[in-house]
Formats: structure tokens, sequence, C-alpha cells
């Protein structure tokens, strides 16, 4: 049976329970939307299935997903920045030398489309406390300003598909010859 797109459908099939259908489960700004269609209910798995899709279609109409910059400009419980996407670091290899040997740094990072995250950083050291702050959130504001499309979470959890044929073997800086 091809599915077609199965976001935010899950299968269940729970022998013990006697469980056995569809769940769609969605969820938008906060607001968790879930239900379930049993295949007993709507007579097949396929048709089960395809009401789930609707259903999961309604919600999704209803409820469109964050614009990547809604999505970049939410703010953690943990910011202590106050600006969101912005922070204080302290290199990972100076954290414990005396203070005046660490190597401390403002952090801009925001959202690629493809769920990775891109992160500058401008040294304190180099540009002063107030420079390099500074910077983070001009550097910050300018990715920004060229976001675009809608946050898609699970794009983190996608693996890129690898074509068959694509790779190169490569052995002492050498491309092997065929």
């Amino acid at each position: 049976m091809s599915l077609g797109s199965v976001y935010g459908i899950s299968r269940v099939d729970n022998e013990a329970s006697r469980t056995h259908g569809w769940l769609v489960t969605i969820q938008r700004r906060g607001v968790i939307y879930r239900k379930h269609f049993s295949d007993g209910v709507f007579g097949t798995k396929r048709k089960a299935f395809s009401m789930a899709k609707a259903y999961r279609d309604e919600v999704i109409a209803a409820h469109p997903p964050l614009s990547m910059q809604e999505y970049s400009s939410i703010r953690k419980k943990n910011n202590r920045s106050g600006v969101v996407g912005v922070c204080r670091y302290c290199a990972s290899e100076t954290r414990d030398l005396p203070e005046d040997k660490q190597r401390w740094f403002w952090v801009a990072s925001w959202p690629l489309p493809d769920g990775r995250r891109k992160r500058v950083k401008f040294s304190v050291n180099k540009y002063g406390e107030e420079g390099a702050f500074q910077l983070a959130l001009d550097a910050r504001e300018e990715a920004l300003r060229k976001l675009d499309g809608h946050f898609d979470p699970g794009a983190v959890r996608r693996r890129p598909s690898r074509k068959s044929g694509s790779r190169n073997t490569v052995s002492s800086g050498k491309a092997a010859t065929p």
C-alpha cells in the first residue's frame, strides 16, 4: 500500500489491546491535536489511513506551521543574554584556566531550512565586550532577514538520502582509478 506523505501520522498495532489503526499527532503553538482512526471503525486499513490523512490535512490548514522567522524568535527559558539566538560563550579548552587566560566570545545562531543551525562567534578579546555583542546581534539580524519558509520540526531527524554510485573512493589523498 502506497501511503504517500505520513507526516504526523503513525501506525498503531497493539495485539494485547486489539488496537489497530492510525494515530494523527500534530503540535502547533503549544497545542497538540491528536486523533485515532481505527481500522475496524473505517472498515479497512486503507480507509482508516485515508481518513487520518484528511484529518491531518485539515489540522495543518487550520493551524499552519511556524514561519522560520516566528520559530527563530522564540525565547527559551535558559536565555541569559536577553536576546534570542545570542549568547556569551567561553571556549571549552580555556574554561578551566585562570580568568585572564580564558577566551570569551559572543555567539549568534539561527536555524537553517534543513534543520541544522548556523553559528558565528566574535571574540571579546578582539572586539571588546560591546563590540563582539553588537557584531553577534548584527550577524543574527542579517541572517534572519534572509530566512524564509516554514519551520519543519522533522528536518533534523531525517537523514539525507544517498544516491547509489555516488561514493568516491579516496585513499592517501589520491582518487581511485577505474
